[in-house]
């Protein structure tokens, strides 16, 4: 995807006329920037953001530097594009991926929807085909990359926060090599105007613990796929949790190793099975620091 491109472009991309594109500029529904030279150009993020609002659909994506199938607008059947998806990562095509994500944004489905019903279910038959001997090693560890080149793109196309967006920081314990589950955290928060960021995996608690007395946020998630040692992640999660609550942090927790029984010994806000639930608690939270 582009950065910036010009109204002509624009105009192009979408099939309207220049006049009209500079109108829907000068009335603030597209955000323009300047050159030194006094050029208009127009973030294609700001772009993407306008036609998801407004529903135009996309005629000429390359121009915006987009995959070629990238229409936006129009009714799309979620089951459809998740066996589109999984099709895809399979064969390692990235651009169908990355097209049919962003297709679903633009759609207006919720980042919450995408990531539960989509790329989530999608990645799960891609690793149930590698149990079953149908795919190779390879092409589970090659689906895995390309979701998070996907996301990537994803998260380019997001409109920019505002400075006094909520900060919300999190990832995944020392011992935990996965990565998806913290990436698609971030994008269904950015999503709901969090000034997210994924700090990635293996992150041992003491540099947890430093995140989130550093970036001060309201909202602070640990994602658990694997534990290596019991009592040891529960000691440690405990210093961790007793300082969220100290700093009226929300700490949200999620992740196949947190079993009932293991949650039952641990101290958290929130326990999210899914994207949708974490979509909940993310807008109660921003509720309750509002007022």
């Amino acid at each position: 995807m582009k950065e910036l491109v010009s109204p002509r472009q624009v105009a192009q991309a979408i099939n309207v006329s220049e006049s009209s594109l500079k109108r829907w500029c000068d009335q603030g529904k597209i955000p323009t920037v300047y050159t030194a030279g006094g050029h208009r150009r127009i973030p294609v993020n700001g772009v993407l953001t306008f036609l998801r609002e407004s529903g135009h659909e996309i005629h000429n994506p390359e121009v915006l530097g987009l995959p070629p199938a990238t229409t936006g607008g129009g009714e799309r059947k979620l089951q459809n594009e998740r066996k589109r998806l999984l099709s895809a990562l399979v064969a390692g095509e990235e651009a169908v991926c990355i097209e049919v994500t962003l297709n679903l944004y633009l759609a207006k489905y919720p980042m919450s929807l995408i990531c539960d019903d989509v790329l989530s279910k999608a990645f799960e038959e891609v690793g149930q085909k590698w149990e079953d001997g149908e795919i190779a090693v390879y092409h589970e560890r090659r689906s895995c990359e390309l979701c998070q080149r996907v996301m990537h793109e994803v998260r380019r196309v997001f409109p920019e926060l505002s400075a006094d967006a909520p900060i919300a920081v999190g990832g995944t314990v020392d011992g935990d090599p996965y990565t998806l589950a913290s990436s698609m955290v971030e994008l269904v928060l950015r999503d709901l105007g969090w000034r997210a960021t994924s700090l990635g995996n293996m992150l041992p608690f003491s540099s947890l613990t430093h995140a989130l007395c550093d970036t001060r946020p309201k909202l602070f998630w640990v994602s658990v796929s694997a534990i290596r040692e019991l009592n040891p992640f529960l000691d440690q999660f405990e210093r961790l949790s007793r300082l969220a609550f100290e700093n009226e942090v929300t700490l949200i927790v999620g992740g196949q190793a947190l079993t009932e029984d293991v949650r039952k010994q641990m101290r958290y806000s929130a326990f999210c099975d899914n994207f949708q639930h974490l979509e909940t608690i993310a807008q109660e939270t921003s509720k309750r620091f509002e007022s």
